[in-house]
């Protein structure tokens, strides 16, 4: 930050006599962050981001109405207070004198708003099932159940079927659990006890229902999904997709940890092609922060005194993931078989340098529900060996395996701006060429990679979930998840521990239920978990008040950032 020019003193003529020569006043230079990374996000509606890409952008734009620490307890943000009752009833009392971005007042209709979006029959996001709860959502859920099926039957026109959903959506909203019973205050009832629903509807930004509204048959292709008006720390000021996504501060938020408003006067995202040109940005000076892979940390910490690392662990795992209609990988002696023949552990210490731990089911080491006591797939080419050929797929002359005369070729999809999913896929093809299986390794964009592993066209493929702040996999592996069409995951065993998980409020039963519930996943291997990485965060020294990573990233106290001075890429 510039210091402010003084006005000077100046001796004049022979005498003793002073004048005062005023000069003008310099602003202080705008302080910039530049955080640069491979990805762009893809839309910027809470109720619709999938990606973390999407998410980190958000947040900057959107508050919710809490806000959370680094050990995940909340604080009142555009709630400035709430209560619980009989674990059903939550009332939260919405803060007054808020605006968004455009100076329209935010009240309790937008909040509401927000949520009714995701009840919408027209709603274009996956986190429909997160809400089953509340008073009214499951009778929505089965009206719209009952105009699909009605269409499949032939008994009604889409046009019927559609004018049928809106019916039951217009009872829902005079009817059902989300309730405004004055401009400043919000009151959601469940029919049930709902251990997640509080990080839920805490855990969105809250969108202007004045703007959306009009849009909310097809919020995805509104121009607010690309140019959003939130309440938050900071405005969207440029995206040029692709390349970057520049955000600045407003002065009118304070609703942070801290309370007070964020230091840093503009944000800017720099969109690079892969992980190697992030980093490369950071080591010459022209970019402030930047996830560093794990073979580049000892680098780092040895040749590059001008940054700072952070390490911590996160609620993410990599997973090779398989469709489970396929042919060959909906046997599950094939998917076991793939697990044993990959060493894991030599895995973490080739790619990831030792920063992370094996992963054995859908969970992190970081989060109370973690079940270490898992029966581990073990490392073991012999029993990798034998269930192929119980499967059938027997070793050929030329070291291939076959089944009816026709060779076993793994098509591995992976998206190309992940230089460690590029290193997990060769890892992963040497070591089941060794088995007998060969690995066709398939890069693409990440708009197409997720097109791909959304459709039936999918075989295998290299993906990762960073998970929430409560444990419930609904979205990923109920068979009415949002993520269905990804993980084509159901199993009524499956969903009955779910939907336990859900029903109690006990953290200590819930974390019986779901330690059971990662063990059925780790048996049946749907998927065969890699690992763990811990997350290692290159800061520059330009930067200070960044305190430590947290599950809930590096940021997560960022308003007490500053920048000085701009680096080289900020221009």
């Amino acid at each position: 930050m510039a210091a402010l020019l003084c006005g000077l003193l100046l001796l004049t003529g022979c005498g003793s006599v002073l004048s005062r020569t005023k000069t003008a006043e310099t602003p202080p230079a705008p302080s910039t962050l530049v955080y640069t990374t491979p990805g762009d996000a893809s839309v910027l509606l809470p109720t619709l981001t999938v990606d973390t890409a999407s998410s980190f952008v958000t947040d900057f734009i959107y508050d919710g109405l809490a806000v959370y620490d680094d050990q995940l307890n909340p604080h009142p943000a555009l709630a400035e207070s709430w209560e619980v009752e009989d674990d059903r009833i939550y009332t939260f009392k919405i803060r007054q004198g808020v605006t968004f971005h455009d100076g329209a007042p935010l009240t309790a209709d937008d909040v509401r708003f927000t949520f009714l979006t995701i009840a919408h029959p027209d709603y274009q996001g996956v986190r429909f099932g997160d809400f089953t709860a509340v008073k009214g959502w499951g009778e929505l859920a089965r009206a719209y159940a009952a105009a699909d099926a009605a269409v499949e039957e032939g008994r009604l026109t889409e046009a019927e079927s559609r004018q049928q959903k809106l019916e039951a959506y217009e009872h829902f909203v005079q009817t059902g659990g989300l309730q405004v019973p004055d401009p400043y205050t919000f009151r959601v009832e469940a029919e049930y006890p709902f251990a997640p629903l509080f990080t839920r509807l805490t855990g969105y930004g809250i969108m202007p229902r004045h703007l959306l509204e009009p849009h909310i048959s097809d919020l995805a292709g509104s121009p607010y999904a690309t140019r959003p008006v939130g309440t938050g720390a900071m405005r969207l000021v440029e995206w040029k997709k692709n390349e970057r996504i520049v955000l600045e501060r407003n002065p009118d938020w304070h609703y942070s940890l801290t309370g007070r408003g964020g230091q840093i006067d503009r944000l800017i995202i720099q969109v690079v092609p892969g992980q190697k040109a992030a980093v490369a940005a950071l080591e010459r000076g022209e970019t402030d922060v930047a996830d560093i892979p794990p073979e580049m940390v000892a680098h780092f910490r040895a040749n590059v005194p001008d940054v700072t690392l952070h390490e911590y662990a996160t609620f993410a795992y990599t997973f090779l993931g398989y469709n489970l209609s396929h042919p060959i990988y909906s046997d599950i002696r094939v998917r076991r078989a793939i697990t044993h023949a990959l060493d894991r552990k030599a895995m973490i210490d080739q790619l990831l340098a030792g920063h992370g731990q094996v992963a054995h089911s859908h969970a992190s080491p970081a989060r109370w529900d973690y079940n270490p006591d898992l029966q581990a797939v073990s490392y073991d080419p012999a029993a990798a060996a034998q269930l192929l050929d119980q499967a059938g797929w027997l070793l050929g002359p030329d070291g291939l395996r076959y089944r009816d005369g026709q060779p076993f070729v793994m098509n591995l999809a992976v998206n190309v701006e992940s230089q460690l999913r590029g290193q997990t896929a060769l890892f992963i093809q040497e070591a089941l060429r060794a088995v007998g299986i060969q690995v066709e390794i398939h890069a693409m964009g990440w708009d197409d990679f997720l097109a791909h592993i959304s459709s039936d066209a999918k075989e295998t493929y290299l993906l990762g979930w960073s998970l929430g702040f409560d444990p419930d996999p609904h979205s990923i592996f109920h068979s009415e998840g949002g993520f269905h069409p990804i993980t084509g995951y159901s199993d009524p065993d499956c969903d009955r521990l779910i939907e336990e998980g859900r029903a109690t409020t006990d953290q200590a039963r819930r974390k019986q239920i779901y330690g059971r519930l990662q063990a059925h996943l780790a048996e049946q291997q749907v998927y065969t978990w890699l690992f763990a990485q811990d997350s290692v965060v290159g800061v520059s020294n330009r930067v200070q008040g960044v305190r430590h990573g947290s599950p809930r990233g590096l940021f997560w106290n960022w308003e007490e950032w500053s920048v000085n001075p701009a680096p080289k890429g900020a221009e």
